[in-house]
């Protein structure tokens, strides 16, 4: 619930940050501030997704079931991407002066919904079990990171299987666009069409290795993919 209130508020508070021209370089401090409030945000709700998600999953086939949380992740990105193609269509000319805060004013909507569906779901079967016998941490944060043998776990995970899932998807997904307008100077939507289309080839695929990964194991996955990501 915190997660997903935090991005939210963050985000419909983008789109009524005043100007540079109004408050100075307090703007741009205040719109960084926000992104790494989003950013903190979605690694909370994501690794909690994935967790209660895999909680619910039947025996064999925690891959696929949680293979759906990234797929729905990148058509997300693709709804954006619709979105702005959209704005900018309705705004026109106005687009860069204030018709680019009108997605972060309607993502308000989304945030009430959420929160409404947050708050009708239950714990998994397999916390509410480990509460009643009583197994469940009286420390979390102590227990998780305070003890050695699961420090060293942690960081393995973070460093060693996350990360550079992170970077291959951050690169491929979100900065290959910019590199796209900025760099190579290809017109928005013709860059947006081109990544738009590659999200939609590429989705089916993280079903596809959730199911296998069900079969031949996480880490064959996830360091294939890693390999294939760096030889690219």
């Amino acid at each position: 619930l915190m997660t997903i209130l935090i991005m939210g508020v963050a985000t419909f508070l983008v789109g009524v940050l005043p100007t540079t021209a109004q408050i100075g370089t307090a703007a741009p401090i205040l719109l960084v501030a926000l992104r790494l409030l989003q950013g903190f945000a979605l690694g909370g709700e994501y690794g909690g997704a994935a967790t209660y998600v895999g909680e619910q999953a039947p025996q064999g086939r925690r891959g696929l079931f949680t293979s759906v949380i990234q797929s729905t992740a990148t058509l997300g990105l693709l709804l954006a991407l619709l979105v702005i193609l959209v704005t900018r269509k309705l705004t026109g000319e106005h687009f860069d002066d204030w018709g680019w805060r009108i997605p972060f004013l309607v993502s308000i909507v989304l945030l009430v919904i959420s929160v409404w569906i947050r708050l009708k779901l239950q714990e998994s079967p397999v916390f509410r079990q480990l509460k009643t016998e009583g197994k469940s941490s009286k420390r979390p944060l102590r227990d998780a990171f305070g003890n050695l043998r699961n420090g060293r776990t942690v960081l393995l995970v973070l460093l060693g299987a996350t990360a550079g899932q992170a970077v291959i998807w951050y690169t491929g997904q979100f900065y290959a666009l910019f590199f796209l307008t900025q760099s190579l100077k290809v017109d928005e939507a013709s860059a947006i069409f081109m990544v738009a289309t590659a999200l939609l080839l590429g989705t089916p695929f993280f079903i596809f290795f959730g199911w296998l990964s069900d079969h031949v194991g996480r880490k064959t996955v996830i360091l294939a993919g890693c390999l294939i990501g760096a030889l690219a």
